[in-house]
């Protein structure tokens, strides 16, 4: 599905073509970043995207770890998904990652934007479309047969720019740690 092709990235799927992702916003981070995907469980909006790019655009030139600036750029992808990435030489400290955890607590009280809520699995259904669904309801699809091994599922527990950037976000269900849903052979 998704393999690396420098700058311009992997790539991934709208409906029936690939597309490339452009990942040139981290282009100045190792492959060894941090790096957090926040999920929605709607779909941004033009406003909504602005909210966030706002407040990360604000927040991300004064992040420090332990008083060391933190590097650190976000993309908004697919009008789903808001991939932070960040490096600091030393590491980037929990209260660091905190403080960008404070942000996201703060899209979803004022504005309700929720990137934190848990548990929800994201998949593109039949005709292309982003799909998110608790585990419960995922396994259902699958067991029905709407999802099956080639579909195409976003790994948001990704931990790394290297894994971002080897086309590890957006794979097939069989290629994911996803797979164990599937029923065995």
């Amino acid at each position: 599905m998704m393999k690396a092709e420098g700058v311009a990235g992997p790539k991934t799927t709208d409906g029936d073509r690939e597309v490339k992702v452009d990942w040139s916003e981290f282009k100045d981070l190792p492959d060894q970043a941090r790096v957090w995907v926040h999920g929605f469980p709607e779909e941004l909006t033009g406003p909504h995207q602005e909210i966030i790019r706002q407040g990360l655009e604000q927040f991300l030139p004064q992040w420090v770890s332990h008083g060391a600036p933190v590097k650190a750029a976000f993309k908004i992808l697919n009008e789903r998904f808001v991939v932070t990435a960040a490096y600091c030489q030393e590491g980037v400290s929990g209260c660091s990652m905190d403080s960008l955890l404070r942000n996201f607590k703060a899209f979803k009280t004022v504005n309700g934007l929720d990137g934190l809520k848990g548990g929800l699995l994201y998949f593109r259904d039949r005709e292309g479309k982003i799909q998110a669904l608790d585990s419960l309801k995922f396994q259902d699809l699958v067991d029905l047969g709407e999802v099956c091994s080639d579909t195409p599922v976003f790994q948001t527990l990704l931990s790394t720019m290297g894994q971002l950037r080897s086309g590890e976000f957006e794979t097939t269900l069989e290629n994911s740690w996803l797979s164990r849903l599937l029923p065995s052979s």
